[in-house]
Order: C-alpha cells, then sequence, then structure tokens
C-alpha cells in the first residue's frame, strides 16, 4: 500500500524536501517513489509498485489525480472488473467527476484509499480520506501559505516551520482513555491527524475542512424477520470477502480465538486456493487453542507465533523498533501486533483483517447511548496523572456534540477505534496488503443501522454466524466465554463459576504435587512479562530518562510512583504504563530520526 506526503504553497517549496519526507516515511527497502514538482504543489507518493505511484493527469494537463489505498466499489464511476479498483479507467473517471466539482461521488466509495486531487487552474488541491480514515493522514500549517502533509507525523514534521514540541493535552488525554488521544491530536502539537469522511481543499496554501460523509448519514433499517435479515448479511458480507480476495495469490490473516477473524477464515478459506493463519500469544492461550480447531477445520496452514519468545528483554526491543515509525501513537501492548510482521511478509500478499467485527456487527457498543457510554468505553482510567473525572465527563461530552446527533456509539468509531486498529494495521500495509471486510459500506451500513436490540448480546451478528456457519460456531468456544457463541446464559454463568473454581484450585493441586495447568485465557502476559527485572529497568529507565516529558508534566515523583505502584502489582492500568514508555522513547529518537532522513535525502540529490 501507498501513502501520500508534500506540500501546497504559493511559493516553491525547499529543494529536497519531498526527498526528506520520502526518507522520513520510507519503512520498506523496497518502497519506490514518485514526486510531482508542480507551481504552488509538491506532492510525492511512497508505494509499494510504480504503478501505484503515478498521477492520473488530465487531456489538457491542468488536473492530476494521485490514489493511494485501493477502491472495492466506486457506485456508479466503477467497473464491473474487480481487479479495476486502481485501474486508469477509474481514476480517470476520478478525475474528471472531481475536476466537474462533483463531491457527491466520494460518498459512493466503498475502500479503503486516500485521494490527492490537483486544479493547475484553480491551484487548489483535494485530500480526501476515506470514511474510516483506514490509511492515516496527518498534516500541519506552519503559516497562513504552507499546508504540509503526509501520511506519518515524521514525515510532516520535515516540512520547514513545523515545530516538534510535544503535545501535552495529548499526553494527558492518553494516560487518562486507555492510551488514546482524542480527536485530531498526535504526540507532536503541531501535527494533527486528518478524520475520516474528509475533505480538505487548500487554496494558496490555506487549508479548510468538511465532511462529504457523516455517521448520522447511515439510514435506520426498518425491522425484518430474523431469517430474512440473516440472509441479506450473508449475501453482504459474502460479496465484501469475494472483493477483498480478488487479485490475492497468497492470501491470508491473523486468526484469534473470537469470532470476528473466524468468520473470515469460515468464507473466505473455501473461496482460496491456499490460506494461512496466523495466531499470536503466550503458549496454551485459548486463542491458540480456538484458533487452531477452525484452521484446522478450514483446512488451512496454521501458524502460532509466540509473543515474549526469546532472551528478555528482546520482545521489548523488537516491539520498540516500530516506535518511530508509527509516530509514538500505538502504545506499548499494541506494538505486539507488529511482532508478527515478518512472518506474515513472508507468507501473505494479501490480509484479510476482522479486528472490527464485534464493533460493527455485533454488541460492543451496543449499550453506549450517552457521554457516560462514551467515558466507559474508551475506557476512562482516572487515578493519578489522569483527568479528573468531571473534566473526562465533560470531554466525552464534547466528542458526543460533535456527532450532530448521530448515536452515541459513534464517538467511538471516530476517536477509539482509527488509533486501536488503524494506525498499526497500516504499519502492515507496506509490506502487503490489508482489506478489512468489516468495513465494507454496505456491510457496515447494515448492521449499524440495525436497532440497538437487534445487535445486542446473543442477537442477530451470533445468528447470523451460527447458521450460516455452524461447522465453524457451533461446537468451538468463543474465546470471550469459553463456550460456543449462542451458549444459554446458564451455561455461561456455570462456567464462570467453574473457571473460579479452577482458579482457586490451583495452588491446593500445586502442593499436593498433582498436574494442574491454568486456563490461559488472554493471548497477552503484559502484566508478568513487563514486571521481569530486566523488562522493569528497561521501562523504567526509559520512562524516567533526563528530559522525560511526563516527568515535567506530571511531576518526575507522581510518575515514579506510579511506576513503583504498576511493578508492585497495585494500582494503574497497564496501558499507562505502555503510552509512558512509548511516548518517552518517541520524544527522546525523534530529532535523530529526522536528521538522518535528512542526512540520506543529501546524499541523495545531486
Amino acid at each position: 500500500m501507498s501513502l501520500l506526503f508534500g506540500q501546497a504553497s504559493p511559493a516553491p517549496a525547499p529543494p529536497g524536501l519531498l526527498r526528506a519526507m520520502e526518507e522520513a516515511l520510507r519503512s520498506h527497502p523496497g518502497e519506490v517513489a514518485s514526486v510531482s514538482e508542480l507551481p504552488g504543489l509538491s506532492l510525492g507518493v511512497l508505494a509499494a509498485e510504480a504503478a501505484e505511484a503515478a498521477p492520473t493527469v488530465s487531456v489538457d494537463g491542468r488536473a492530476r489525480l494521485w490514489l493511494v489505498g485501493e477502491i472495492f466499489d466506486a457506485g456508479p464511476l466503477g467497473t464491473s472488473d474487480l481487479r479495476g479498483r486502481r485501474s486508469p479507467e477509474l481514476r480517470g473517471r476520478l478525475l474528471e467527476a472531481l475536476r466537474d466539482g462533483r463531491e457527491d461521488v466520494l460518498r459512493a466509495l466503498d475502500g479503503e484509499f486516500q485521494l490527492a486531487f490537483w486544479s493547475a487552474d484553480a491551484q487548489r488541491l483535494w485530500l480526501v480520506n476515506d470514511r474510516f480514515a483506514s490509511l492515516p493522514l496527518y498534516w500541519a500549517a506552519p503559516d497562513a501559505a504552507r499546508f504540509a502533509f503526509a501520511g506519518g507525523v515524521r514525515g510532516v514534521l520535515m516540512a520547514p516551520g513545523v515545530g516538534t514540541d510535544p503535545d501535552v493535552e495529548a499526553l494527558r488525554e492518553a494516560v487518562s482513555f486507555g492510551g488514546f488521544r482524542l480527536g485530531d491530536r498526535t504526540q507532536v502539537a503541531s501535527v494533527r491527524m486528518i478524520g475520516g469522511g474528509r475533505v480538505v481543499r487548500v487554496d494558496a496554501g490555506a487549508p479548510s475542512f468538511r465532511r462529504y460523509w457523516s455517521w448520522g448519514d447511515i439510514p435506520a433499517r426498518a425491522a425484518q424477520p430474523r431469517v430474512a435479515a440473516i440472509e441479506e448479511a450473508r449475501a453482504l458480507w459474502t460479496r465484501a470477502i469475494e472483493r477483498r480476495l480478488a487479485g490475492a495469490e497468497r492470501p491470508g490473516q491473523t486468526l484469534s480465538g473470537g469470532l470476528d477473524s473466524r468468520a473470515i477464515l469460515a468464507e473466505a478459506a473455501p473461496r482460496a486456493p491456499s490460506w494461512t493463519a496466523i495466531t499470536y500469544g503466550v503458549p496454551g492461550c485459548d486463542d491458540a487453542r480456538y484458533a487452531q480447531q477452525a484452521a484446522r477445520l478450514a483446512g488451512a496452514d496454521w501458524r502460532f507465533h509466540e509473543l515474549y519468545g526469546g532472551r528478555d528483554p528482546d520482545w521489548l526491543e523488537r516491539r520498540s523498533r516500530f516506535v518511530q515509525a508509527t509516530d509514538g501513537l500505538i502504545d506499548l501492548t499494541d506494538l505486539g501486533h507488529l511482532e508478527t510482521l515478518p512472518l506474515q511478509a513472508e507468507l501473505l500478499d494479501v490480509h484479510l483483517s476482522g479486528y472490527i467485527g464485534d464493533a460493527v456487527a455485533g454488541p460492543s457498543f451496543s449499550e453506549v447511548t450517552d457521554a457516560a457510554g462514551i467515558l466507559s468505553r474508551l475506557p476512562y482510567y482516572g487515578g493519578v496523572l489522569g483527568l479528573a473525572p468531571a473534566a473526562a465527563l465533560a470531554r466525552a461530552e464534547q466528542l458526543l456534540a460533535a456527532l450532530d446527533g448521530a448515536p452515541a456509539r459513534f464517538a467511538l468509531f471516530e476517536h477509539k477505534l482509527p488509533q486501536s486498529t488503524n494506525r498499526w494495521s497500516a504499519a502492515w500495509r507496506p509490506w502487503f496488503r490489508v482489506r478489512r471486510p468489516f468495513t465494507d459500506s454496505a456491510f457496515f451500513d447494515f448492521f449499524q443501522g440495525q436497532d440497538n436490540r437487534v445487535r445486542g448480546p446473543g442477537a442477530l451478528y451470533a445468528h447470523f454466524l451460527r447458521s450460516v456457519y455452524p461447522a465453524f460456531f457451533a461446537h468451538i468456544p468463543n474465546q470471550k466465554t469459553g463456550l460456543p457463541v449462542l451458549a444459554s446464559p446458564a451455561r455461561v454463568f456455570l462456567e464462570r463459576g467453574r473457571r473460579g473454581l479452577w482458579r482457586r484450585a490451583q495452588p491446593y493441586l500445586a502442593a499436593l504435587g498433582l498436574p494442574a495447568r491454568p486456563r490461559v485465557r488472554s493471548y497477552t502476559d503484559d502484566e508478568g512479562v513487563w514486571r521481569r527485572p530486566a523488562s522493569r529497568e528497561r521501562i523504567t529507565a526509559t520512562i524516567l530518562r533526563p528530559g522525560s516529558v511526563a516527568a515535567d508534566v506530571f511531576g518526575l515523583d507522581r510518575v515514579a510512583a506510579v511506576l513503583d505502584a504498576w511493578f508492585e502489582r497495585a494500582a494503574a492500568p497497564t496501558q499507562v504504563i505502555g503510552t509512558l514508555y512509548v511516548g518517552e522513547h518517541y520524544r527522546a529518537g525523534l530529532l535523530a530520526h529526522l536528521r538522518d532522513a535528512r542526512a540520506r535525502a543529501a546524499r541523495r540529490i545531486p
């Protein structure tokens, strides 16, 4: 997958700016760049293939369009060829539609993409993000006549006049809300993220922002019999998978013990000549056991990657290598998703990802109806370093008000999910294609247009999975409960009781010398592994380093007390520790990363 970078300004860009941006953004040695230096615009694309990086140019040469990512359905502009998602024909139609001012065509696009459209006549740049902000895009305006943008914060920071001072309010939000910065914040005060469903229009270097699509545009669905709803959901799901499999030669996925990735496996694996399923976690965890059962049933090649494997703390070194490449915006826990990147790059050319499936089709956010509900699901931590409850609630109320009447749950799609899933999956994209069938527009709108009760626990999504793919869901348990989907509340209650008794019995059985391996529910063991002496020393030294931003904002003694409390198994959520570590690691290496990128770019300029 490719990414955009550049600067719009009436004044010429400094020599070598695009090369410097390119070097700052490059994460795969095989990526190629195409750069365009035009009056009023300097724009580059970094891509896996040269054909993806080149712009589409109008017949008269006065307009250009760059498309990064993929469009799976272009509505009235599309073609019947599923391989045409990036075809010259499609790009040409988009260019002409935007040249005619037809912003309405953007609403019909289904995909994971960004567009850049340039009109030389109007000296105007349009930047367009898909409705889910699947591919992150950042910007800064160092003055009234310059607008810098890039698919990574580090690219924007190469533009002259863009400062690197930390965003301390973003840090306060991150330690308050599950490691997430709300709205458009990044680690850097001068650089902001462009949200989903947006058009940024840049005239003479000055930007204006508007939405071409909003959460309130999803039409409400009329009630229908469950059988009919399941059949419609099945048709939409089948089409979403089919579109995202087109052209794949080595397709696969990461497979957990939950429902969403298994739904992809059940539909996609029989359609592909081969299928690879990669599960990661601690040995013996529920995710590994249930995923292996499902992969065996599908005839997939199942691979297991052990998290935290090797010497201690080389897992920390592996994750830390991605901090600059992800702009310090993924906390230490979620950086674990990148541990399997080398294995995925070796085995896959297309990855079908299902990490937000339960939020889209299931009950994850069905109970969120007000600001308090938003706060609980961010989640809000409070604590010594976090915002006070009243301030946190006021922030949630702002998020709710910004939805303009759309249901409260969409605040989580707007502010949480782009960070909790998009950013680390974006880090995979230079190495292979990532496609997410749960964000298929028609499938998404079908489920999100339903009444909350239809999306609730044990409702439509569960019945859809159980009836359409009984072999995969009638007997193989769901990681969340340890029981198959649609198990009765009584069975779930009894299973919880059984697990509780088994945990309490462990010490007694061990004292008697009896084998008693406990059930390993979670695929991670951050609390155990991070507390090992070598890991603790590295994490603490990084967070409390000389010049620590966290220590400056919160006070050295308070931060040290939070660390001591966590490492001694007292208060403070793990995500707070992971956020503090990544933030300080990022700040410590940022200037060197930018300096090295400039030096590499300088060596390339004749």
